[in-house]
């Protein structure tokens, strides 16, 4: 099977002051297609990479390279929210840093600018001034859209965009004219799966609530019910959820995340924040970014002394606000249920480890750029 070739523990990144070549990773596969170097020193893709590249038009026309040097007060960034990833801290603390956001709020019939015809900026609570939203619903296809025909990007009064479906978003809101600064937290594909499975049996305010999942086992929900296997390459490259992938999206997939996602990781939360805080320009280090920081992330005297678990159990805390955590038993690393999900998403765990070390690699190029 794909996954029993890839012999790594896909819940650990390397280790720190430790890179592995990406040709070594690649070589459990036993496929030459999939070798891709993340060096940034070098703009050429392996040759089989290039053959395959010419397809996502979408990916080259508009989306901004990760080796441009960023100028955050011409761009516009794309976050793409994966569920249960993190990115609803990522979504709190930009909103406590006063970034404009488009997302699920702003088109909310309760503040009375779900019809508006033209792009506006408001603030939803009188408390908490520096949030501030436009007017429209980046996270539904009918919403983007509504968001296109107004022309949210070029408008220039959105600083960020969060959107789950990221290559739908990309492709109708901008333009060679304007090109999005994409970002995304990843987290363990299985990890994301058994929380997303816990978190729907309760989570009253989504659309996607599954109350039927209560009292369901986590294995025969995964055999049976699971529908989004894969979903990181799948959307990626654009398939539907009931669309099969195969080793040509992986590949498609990793090179589009390798040359244009500023990557962060749900267990390195605080580090991914930073980074892209420099790409967007913001300073964190002020009264009020120390103010988000340590609402998200607690007080340096308040943090334990660090330990491979007890870094892991305060990092998946931080990565979720009250509303959005859901405790629930873990699923251990070799059991049945672990190693049933990591073959129904094989092409997600590759993926996964890749966007690890595409994460060691990207820590000087986006330092060069503070």
């Amino acid at each position: 099977m794909l996954f029993d070739q890839l012999h790594y523990r896909s819940n650990r990144s390397p280790p720190q002051g430790h890179r592995r070549s990406l040709s070594v990773l690649d070589a459990h596969l036993d496929n030459s297609v999939l070798s891709a170097s993340p060096d940034y020193s070098t703009q050429s893709a392996p040759i089989a990479l290039s053959m395959i590249f010419d397809r996502p038009l979408w990916a080259r026309q508009k989306l901004i390279d990760v080796t441009e040097r960023p100028n955050p007060s011409a761009e516009t960034v794309l976050f793409w929210h994966i569920p249960k990833s993190g990115g609803t801290t990522a979504k709190r603390m930009y909103e406590c840093l006063g970034q404009t956001l488009a997302n699920r709020l702003g088109a909310d019939p309760r503040f009375g600018h779900d019809e508006d015809e033209e792009i506006v900026v408001f603030q939803p609570f009188q408390k908490m001034p520096e949030v501030k939203f436009v007017n429209v619903d980046t996270t539904t296809k009918k919403g983007i859209l509504r968001a296109a025909e107004m022309g949210l990007v070029a408008s220039g009064k959105v600083d960020m965009i969060f959107s789950s479906d990221v290559n739908f978003a990309a492709n109708k809101l901008f333009d060679p004219d304007h090109r999005a600064r994409i970002f995304a937290l990843f987290r363990n594909p299985v990890d994301r799966s058994v929380s997303k499975f816990y978190y729907l049996q309760t989570a009253t305010w989504e659309r996607t609530y599954r109350p039927e999942w209560e009292g369901m086992s986590l294995l025969e929900w995964a055999e049976k019910y699971n529908q989004d296997e894969n979903f990181i390459v799948k959307k990626i490259v654009g398939k539907y959820l009931k669309d099969p992938v195969d080793i040509t999206d992986l590949v498609t997939a990793k090179e589009i995340i390798r040359r244009y996602f500023i990557v962060g990781l749900m267990d390195e939360m605080e580090e991914s924040i930073r980074r892209f805080n420099i790409v967007l320009g913001l300073d964190y280090t002020g009264e009020q970014g120390q103010m988000c920081k340590e609402q998200l992330f607690g007080s340096n005297n308040e943090k334990k002394v660090k330990s491979d678990a007890g870094a892991h159990r305060r990092t998946e805390k931080a990565a979720n606000d009250n509303k959005n955590s859901n405790p629930h038993p873990k699923v251990v690393e070799g059991s049945r249920e672990y190693n049933l999900l990591a073959e129904r998403n094989a092409l997600d765990m590759i993926l996964y480890n890749y966007v690890t070390l595409l994460f060691a690699e990207q820590k000087n190029l986006i330092d060069s750029y503070a």
